[in-house]
């Protein structure tokens, strides 16, 4: 049920015994007229702010409201106040193909009088398509506006922007315009980021056609403002990006409110043979676990199909957007550090505290049961936020009747719904302490005077946010060298850290930052500035011994980020004298994937010499630390000669057999297959033993810990891993045991993928064998079906199987069926098609038509909840249940009936790039079907449809086949009648 993610606006039902704990909230009443500009319907103003309910011992102030501003999707402010905003007027795209509309502008609002309202306007620019995102730069301000990035500029004074150049082109615009390229945003580094949009490109600048496009598939991005340089970078932000006064980078997608980039691709491919390839965090509850709050009554595009409407319950996050991290102190102190994310399909903006987590952060909501800002009011659609003048924080409502895209409602209840309502309107508010007054705060900024070096100092001191960041820009953009001696005074003061971390990149940015100056900052701050330091240093392919002397000190730094980040940094300089120290750090953090990654990509070329190091300490070795041993032992298997990988077998098994050795050799051996050539033997550890004693003494001891109830998970499933490297025909009898129902699932799991990798026709038959196929749960069975068909000699059991009737046909989910019909061996294509020709002939859209009629029946949500648990649950979650291989749907509810059939029925009708399914065929042979979680340069994860994560080199690739369908397989009414299929939607919609 992949695409009933893009049905955004959902809701699940409200958890039982839940009490209302809100507080008394206080009737927004500020008036809304500015002296300078009288609005035309004020009545209808005043009754949005009455709509809202806000964080108490706050207020929120209108600034501008249409017709100053129409269709805000987001805004700057100049240093001098100006406001500029991004007119999204056009939104949604038009759907077939048609040609966009061109309604899209860039305003210009002055507040004339200085009483912080809005007063007067230009159109700076028009004639876009769909413009989403701006940033100010220079005088001007960078646009993105797929399949561009903008920059205009007023070099006359009018108002109207006479410079018109488009700086970057080729991010794709053919998809919705909900998935575009957003969000541009000036970072520590000096390179401006945006987000990918969940989509993809051929970007390169047309004032530089020397250079070669780059091609990229939904990773976020950076340019340099100067060069125009664009790069890939980490993450996959849809519409939210925003940066901490750290420099930590956070994206947003519509179910998953906040994600922290931890690593870049550049350090993930400092070692080549490194597998992990992840980026994101998720820093806050996602989806099922993203509860929103919303006293909205009309919440979702059901709301205007009286006929489908759902009940209007607690939600999770359909829409989260517009993150904001708030770093003034324009609310209270409190609020500082926060993460404020918006969810437009449910009115509302949410608040989050963030916490430390090791390598990277996680957060929680503030408020119990009611949220930050909320309104009554349906058409009250936040999609961005800002820090702005005077420490407060801005909001931009994009106020629309329907905020959801055409394209993800069936298209028979299009008609029913109405897009167009409030095209032309929108408003920007701005939040701020009750107390607070905004000509009664003193300020640098806004300015109308050239802001001299003492300004633009005393600014990077500021508490407000929006001042140390408008000062950042203006030393930036001006790089004059005049300024050096400042920032050097103000990095050794005893300004606040917000301020410093920025002196010190302006001072990196001037080539001013000594070594010596560097180790001072180093020795007289705290983890948030040493983060700084020691990414600064991380820039230096060679690092001196006296930039070595901070990261020494990092290794052992009470802050596990700081020793993170030292890892990360010791990769760009792969001297054999670091290794004690990231050994240091491996043993503090082996708990952490994202610590022991860092300490893996700083290795390449030396985990041999590491290991050495980590095997003398071998003895104080917990189970929180095994992975790290099977991943050494990975990337020693995949890299070394074969002579060496055979002295460090011989060594494993000739030494005590001990957790941390089992854990090294299961590493050695896997690594071992991504390292060998094509056709060359695989290795058992048969051959490295001395005697069939020790060979059956090894077995045993690797049987009793994979069946020891008593022993770690983390071993066990190691053990039952390991036990595929014997070979066949010695291990197959305990591994049958361990997938009996009786062991954990992961064990199962483990045992199902070792007989897999045993590759015999009697792991085969054990896989199919009528009893164990009758007990598997659907999670078991989907890991059997991928295993079979992923290996010629299993996948011809498979279709044995099911030729002689132990196996339905039905059972094997179609997209399996349809790749078998498609196979490049002409055998199995034909037996394939002699299966299944039946099942996958008609056209899916008559099959949704022929289904319809299912909705007059009267389903049982009770019977619903087993055929869920049975057809769906291996891959979507629902009340809390279920896995995580496609969309969470547990927020459904409110969807129309017909969508939720439509898309059960028609899973292709639309997919999201992020959910298609590819299918990689291996150099082996191998073939593994899923969509992509995460890749770098070096590597893939594909996520199965039945649950597994499976890591591929990209030199163990032969090939990918990309179809651009739906991972879930068509056919799933094959698996029900009617009136199952009836139950199941009761079950969805919580009737």
């Amino acid at each position: 049920m992949s695409c009933l993610l893009l049905l955004i606006a959902c809701n699940q039902e409200k958890l039982p015994e839940e009490t209302d704990t809100s507080p008394e909230f206080k009737t927004q009443s500020n008036f809304v007229n500015s002296p300078a500009y009288i609005y035309k319907d004020s009545v209808e103003l005043k009754n949005a702010m009455a709509a809202f309910q806000l964080e108490p011992g706050l207020q929120i102030d209108l600034i501008a409201a249409d017709p100053l501003v129409a269709d805000p999707s987001a805004f700057t402010f100049d240093e001098k106040g100006a406001l500029y905003v991004a007119e999204n007027t056009g939104y949604p795209d038009p759907m077939d193909g048609k040609k966009p509309d061109t309604l899209g502008k860039i305003s210009r609002l002055i507040d004339s009088d200085g009483d912080g309202k809005y007063d007067q306007r230009t159109t700076f620019v028009e004639g876009l398509t769909y413009p989403n995102g701006i940033m100010a730069w220079k005088g001007g301000v960078f646009v993105t506006c797929a399949p561009h990035i903008y920059y205009f500029k007023d070099t006359d004074g009018d108002g109207i922007a006479d410079i018109k150049d488009i700086v970057l082109t080729g991010f794709n615009a053919n998809r919705t315009a909900q998935i575009r390229t957003s969000h541009p945003t000036l970072a520590l580094d000096g390179w401006i980021y945006v987000t990918s949009g969940l989509n993809g490109g051929e970007v390169y600048s047309p004032a530089h056609p020397e250079r070669k496009p780059i091609s990229f598939n939904g990773a976020d991005g950076r340019f340099h403002p100067e060069t125009l340089e664009f790069q890939t970078r980490g993450g996959k932000s849809q519409f939210g990006l925003a940066f901490d006064a750290f420099g930590r980078r956070y994206g947003s997608s519509n179910r998953h409110p906040l994600q922290h980039i931890v690593m870049e691709p550049d350090q993930l491919n400092n070692n080549p043979n490194l597998l992990f390839n992840k980026t994101i965090e998720n820093v806050s509850p996602a989806e099922a676990d993203g509860f929103v709050y919303p006293i909205s009554e009309s919440i979702t595009t059901a709301e205007y199909i009286p006929k489908l409407m759902g009940k209007s319950h607690q939600g999770t996050f359909t829409s989260a957007c517009g993150t904001l991290i708030f770093e003034s102190e324009g609310l209270d102190t409190s609020h500082k550090g926060d993460a404020f994310i918006c969810e437009p399909a449910q009115n509302l903006v949410q608040r989050q505290s963030i916490k430390n987590n090791g390598a990277t952060f996680i957060s929680e909501r503030v408020h119990e049961d009611w949220e930050f800002l909320a309104s009554s009011d349906s058409w009250f659609n936040p999609v961005f936020l800002a820090h702005g003048p005077k420490g407060a924080m801005y909001l931009a409502d994009m106020y629309r009747k329907v905020i959801d895209h055409p394209s993800y409602v069936p298209e028979e209840t299009r008609g029913a719904l109405d897009f167009e309502s409030g095209k032309g309107k929108g408003r920007i508010y701005r939040i701020s302490n009750e107390n607070w007054h905004y000509t009664q705060v003193e300020s640098i900024f806004p300015s109308t005077a050239k802001a001299d070096n003492e300004t633009l100092i005393s600014a990077l001191s500021s508490s407000d946010e929006w001042e140390r960041s408008t000062a950042f820009r203006l030393i930036l953009e001006k790089a004059s060298h005049t300024i050096v001696n400042s920032l050097k005074e103000l990095v050794l003061s005893n300004t606040i850290d917000e301020g410093k971390v920025k002196a010190i990149w302006l001072l990196y940015h001037m080539d001013s930052l000594d070594e010596e100056l560097l180790t001072t900052i180093y020795e007289n701050n705290g983890p948030e500035v040493k983060e700084q330091i020691i990414a600064i240093i991380g820039l230096n392919k060679n690092i001196s011994s006296q930039l070595a002397k901070s990261l020494i000190k990092g290794a052992s730094d009470t802050d596990p980020r700081v020793r993170f980040l030292t890892a990360a940094a010791f990769g760009t300089d792969t001297k054999s004298q670091w290794l004690p120290y990231l050994a240091n750090i491996a043993q503090q953090d082996a708990s952490d994937p994202w610590a022991r990654a860092a300490v893996m990509t700083a290795l390449n070329g030396q985990e041999s010499k590491f290991l050495k190091i980590l095997e003398a300490e071998k003895t104080s070795v917990n189970y929180h630390q095994l992975p790290m041993w099977s991943e050494l032992g990975e990337l020693i298997g995949s890299s070394v000669p074969s002579q060496e990988l055979k002295a460090l077998i011989d060594a494993g098994i000739n030494s005590e057999w001990d957790n941390p050795t089992f854990s090294l050799l299961l590493g050695l051996l896997k690594g071992s297959e991504r390292g060998q050539s094509l056709g060359k033997e695989k290795n058992y550890l048969d051959s490295f033993t001395k005697s069939k004693d020790q060979l059956q003494a090894l077995i045993q001891e690797t049987a009793d810990r994979a069946s020891s109830s008593e022993d770690s998970l983390t071993s066990r499933i190691q053990a039952t891993a390991l036990l595929s490297y014997f070979s066949p025909g010695t291990t197959e009898g305990t591994l049958k045991g361990l997938i009996s129902p009786s062991n954990p699932s992961e064990i199962q799991l483990a045992a199902i993928q070792s007989l897999g990798n045993l590759n015999s026709s009697e792991t085969g038959e054990i896989l199919t064998e009528t009893t164990a196929w009758k007990s598997y749960t659907p999670t078991t069975k989907g890991a059997v079906i991928a295993t079979l068909v992923s290996r010629p000699i299993l996948r011809d059991q498979l279709l044995k199987s099911i030729e002689n009737g132990k196996i339905k046909p039905a059972e094997i989910p179609s997209s399996t069926r349809q790749s078998l019909m498609k196979a490049k061996d002409k055998k199995v294509k034909m037996r394939a098609e002699n299966l299944f020709k039946e099942l996958e002939s008609g056209g899916r859209m008559k099959v949704y038509e022929d289904l319809k009629s299912v909705l007059d029946l009267e389903g049982i949500a009770e019977n619903g909840q087993g055929i869920f648990k049975t057809n769906c649950a291996t891959c979507h979650t629902f009340a809390g249940e279920g896995g995580n291989v496609g969309p969470d749907l547990s927020g459904i509810s409110n969807q129309p009936s017909l969508a939720v059939l439509l898309h059960t029925i028609v899973p292709n009708y639309e997919v999201y790039p992020g959910f298609q399914a590819i299918t990689v065929t291996t150099n082996e042979g191998k073939q593994i079907t899923g969509r992509i979680a995460a890749e770098s340069s070096n590597s893939l994860s594909l996520k199965t449809a039945y649950g597994s994560e499976e890591n591929i080199l990209r030199t163990q690739i032969k090939n990918i086949d990309n179809p651009g369908v739906s991972l879930m397989p068509n056919g799933l009414e094959q698996n029900m009648n009617e009136q199952e299929l009836a139950d199941l939607l009761a079950y969805l919609k919580g009737n």
